[in-house]
C-alpha cells in the first residue's frame, strides 16, 4: 500500500506546494493529491488554488510519484471538459494520473461555499447523485470519442463516499472508491463498511482509497508504523493511504521519520 499526501494549499505560495511535492517524490512516498477547494472554505481571509494546474507542475517536475484529485466536485466542471483535462493530464503525467471525483455536499455547509459563490448552489442529495451517474458514463462516452483525446492509458476514476449510497454509486460506476478510514463529521460509518457495500453493488472487488479527514494531522499516533490501521487497510486491499500535509518541507521529511518503511 502506498503512502500518500493531499497537500493542502489554502494560503500556500504554489511554487512551494511543488516544492514540496518534489520532496515527497526524493523521499520515497507513494503519491500526492489535491482537494478541490477553490476558496478560502474557512473565511480567515486567504485563498486557494486551482488543483489541475497544480497537478500539471506537479506531473512536469516528478518522474515516479502518482497525482490525482481527492476529489473534485462534479458541479464545478462539465463532464466534457473533465474528460478532456483528464487525458492531457494522463499524457503529460505518462500514466501516473488518476482521477477522484464527488458529488458535492449540501446547501449551507462548509465545503460547499466556493460551489455557491460560483451560482450554483448545490440540488438536493438524490439529484446529485443522480448527475453524478450521468457525469461518469459522460466521462468515459468522451474518452471513447474519435475526436477527443483518449486517455493513455485512461486513469482510474475514484468516488468519494462518505455513506452507503455514495459507495453504492461508486461501486456501480467508478473503478474505485475513497473514502475516511473512520468516517468523517456526521456520517461515521467505517471504510469497512463502505467498500464491503461497493463490492456487493461492483459484484466483485474494487479499487481502494483510505483517507484521514481533511483535519486530522499526519504526524497523529494512529498513522505511525505498525498502527493496527494498516492491517485493517490491508485486509480490504487499500492501494493507498492519503494523510494530509502541510506545504511545508519539514513537514514531509518529519513524516519520514514514523511512518511505514516506502
Amino acid at each position: 500500500m502506498e503512502i500518500c499526501f493531499s497537500i493542502r494549499v489554502e494560503n500556500a505560495d504554489a511554487r512551494t506546494v511543488v516544492d514540496v511535492a518534489k520532496a515527497v517524490e526524493d523521499l520515497g512516498f507513494g503519491g500526492v493529491s489535491f482537494s478541490d477547494e477553490l476558496m478560502d472554505l474557512e473565511r480567515r481571509g486567504g485563498h486557494s488554488h486551482d488543483p489541475w494546474t497544480l497537478m500539471a507542475a506537479v506531473v512536469q517536475a516528478t518522474e515516479r510519484i502518482s497525482v490525482g484529485s481527492m476529489v473534485l466536485n462534479i458541479a464545478n466542471r462539465d463532464a466534457g471538459t473533465t474528460a478532456v483535462a483528464a487525458a492531457t493530464m494522463q499524457q503529460l503525467a505518462g500514466g501516473r494520473f488518476w482521477l477522484g471525483l464527488g458529488a458535492g455536499t449540501n446547501d449551507g455547509e462548509v465545503f460547499s461555499r466556493d460551489q455557491t459563490e460560483f451560482g450554483r448552489p448545490p440540488a438536493p442529495p438524490k439529484e446529485r447523485r443522480a448527475a453524478s451517474r450521468a457525469y461518469l458514463a459522460e466521462l468515459r462516452r468522451i474518452w471513447a470519442h474519435d475526436d477527443f483525446l483518449r486517455p493513455a492509458p485512461v486513469p482510474p476514476v475514484f468516488f468519494g463516499s462518505f455513506g452507503p449510497l455514495s459507495a453504492k454509486l461508486a461501486g456501480g460506476h467508478a473503478d474505485g472508491i475513497a473514502c475516511p478510514v473512520d468516517g468523517f463529521g456526521a456520517h461515521g460509518r467505517r471504510i469497512e463498511d463502505l467498500v464491503a457495500i461497493a463490492w456487493e453493488e461492483r459484484g466483485g472487488p474494487v479499487r481502494v482509497i483510505a483517507h484521514t479527514g481533511p483535519h486530522d494531522n499526519y504526524d497523529d499516533l494512529p498513522w505511525r508504523a505498525g498502527a493496527a490501521a494498516y492491517d485493517r487497510l490491508a485486509a480490504i486491499g487499500a492501494e493507498r493511504l492519503v494523510l494530509f500535509l502541510p506545504p511545508d518541507l519539514d513537514a514531509v521529511k518529519d513524516a519520514r521519520r514514523f511512518l511505514p518503511a516506502v
